[in-house]
């Protein structure tokens, strides 16, 4: 088998076409890797730049009622690991900055793809990970197409069973040299990548970092082994390198191209997710109207004004020798906190048939499985994205219920107006995040992970199958 292997590894590079596309692939890996290391050196000099002056702008806001200071709000900017130089995953179409204000659940502003509309369109995303993903996948499956069906014309193939050599053992030498030609390129550029990634990374993070890089990187390389079983499948099954050519591209654009599209709108059919708008819009409902017997915001406001009378043992709210107003924001606050709860549970279960879906799709795609767990483990996917939303939701209650308590504790009966001064804001801590491990990465990825593994068993047993009828 390593004769084989050797002999092909040998016989491919005499071909002066694969020699410049390996050169040229290697050539676009390194360049989009460096490319990603400047942008993302960029990106974190400006997070800090943006975090600081929001941070400065919360402490220096001066005499403020403490309900408007927390309508004046905090930024939060979603930190990023250095494996976003290579894997910038949804960060053109979700965005990385939250306006945390009081009353309403954050969302994601400032996304690149709105500002630049080639990024919906994909040709706008360039990376390491979807030259690998994208153009390494076409060279795989490309030169395998053409392995077995170019002996045959040539009559080599003829000559290699007539030798007595097993159809199993050549085509493992077969994998085992185009293997080879395809790791030239592609290995050498994730050595400098990995490089990258842990010199980026800060010294406590780096252990974290390698394991997400080498699962990330052995996905796109676990892909790329299957568009390359894939494509000498198709060689053994196709009688002219014509027709294996055709139906490789074929494959190539309905699995990388048209399969992520049919995700998306089968996502958006069966699961369509609402606008920010509607979705506030049903959350202001249910706040006003309430749920499960219990009623709206106004029938709790009087049921609140009686129970702090009798908790209190006062006859009116203005013989309080607390703030009512600021037991009441706390008692709006926590209603709308239910009241979102619910609201977002629906939406998680909406997000959770789309998760389904696309594993779905991954069935007959094995680049959409790839392509997930590639950005589950670079922390660019949508459940590292969720996570970052549920801290920064977490963060923006505990701050509302500071400015609430400030209310509270600083005036009496019903009385209102205040002013909080910027020792009160410097009370709230800033925001602190940090990305799930790599093992929490792994289990949001498990369902994908196996997926990919059952394709490799597939494309592996198909092309048994074909190898034990082969025939020159």
């Amino acid at each position: 088998m390593f004769e084989i292997a050797r002999h092909e590894f040998q016989h491919q590079f005499r071909d002066g076409r694969l020699t410049i596309a390996s050169l040229a692939f290697f050539a676009l890996l390194v360049s989009a890797i460096v490319s990603g290391w400047v942008q993302h050196a960029e990106a974190q000099r400006q997070h800090h730049a943006f975090t600081s002056e929001a941070r400065a702008q919360w402490l220096t806001q001066g005499e403020r009622h403490p309900h408007h200071a927390a309508h004046f709000g905090n930024y939060v900017v979603k930190p990023e690991l250095s494996l976003a130089l290579f894997e910038p995953g949804l960060r053109p179409f979700v965005g990385q900055t939250l306006w945390l204000e009081a009353h309403e659940r954050p969302a994601f502003t400032n996304i690149p793809s709105e500002d630049d509309q080639t990024l919906n369109t994909g040709l706008g995303v360039v990376s390491g990970a979807a030259a690998v993903q994208m153009l390494g996948s076409l060279l795989a499956l490309v030169i395998g197409s053409l392995a077995i069906v170019g002996e045959r014309e040539k009559g080599t193939l003829r000559q290699a069973l007539s030798q007595g050599v097993r159809p199993g053992v050549w085509i493992g030498g077969k994998i085992a040299g185009l293997a080879s030609i395809l790791a030239v390129p592609i290995v050498p550029a994730a050595v400098i990548a990995m490089v990258g990634f842990l010199l980026i990374a800060p010294a406590d993070t780096r252990s974290d970092v390698g394991v997400r890089a080498v699962l990330m990187l052995s996905t796109n390389g676990l892909l790329i082994l299957i568009a390359l079983i894939v494509g000498l499948t198709v060689s053994a099954l196709v009688r002219t390198s014509r027709a294996a050519l055709l139906l490789a591209l074929g494959l190539w654009i309905s699995g990388f191209i048209l399969a992520p599209r049919l995700a998306s709108t089968l996502s958006s059919h069966f699961a369509p997710t609402p606008s920010l708008a509607e979705y506030n819009a049903a959350v202001g409902d249910v706040f006003d109207a309430g749920f499960d017997k219990r009623g709206g915001y106004m029938q709790q406001f009087e049921a609140l004004r009686v129970t702090t009378l009798e908790e209190y043992g006062v006859e009116t709210l203005d013989a309080l020798e607390t703030g009512y107003s600021g037991i009441r924001m706390k008692h709006l606050d926590a209603w709308s906190t239910e009241v979102d709860d619910r609201e977002f549970a629906r939406l998680q279960e909406v997000y959770g048939r789309q998760q389904a879906i696309r594993l779905g799709v991954s069935s007959i795609s094995p680049f959409v499985a790839a392509r997930s767990v590639s950005q589950g483990m670079a922390a660019m996917d949508w459940a590292h994205y969720q996570d970052f939303l549920t801290a920064a939701e977490r963060y923006r209650r505990e701050f509302g219920y500071q400015m609430n308590d400030l209310l509270q504790q600083r005036v009496t009966g019903e009385r209102w107006e205040m002013d909080g001064q910027n020792a009160d804001w410097a009370k709230v801590e800033p925001f602190q995040y940090h990305n799930p491990s790599a093992f929490w990465a792994i289990r949001q990825q498990t369902g994908f992970l196996m997926v990919l593994l059952l394709w490799l068993a597939a494309s592996w047993a198909a092309l048994a199958f074909v190898t034990r009828r082969l025939r020159p």
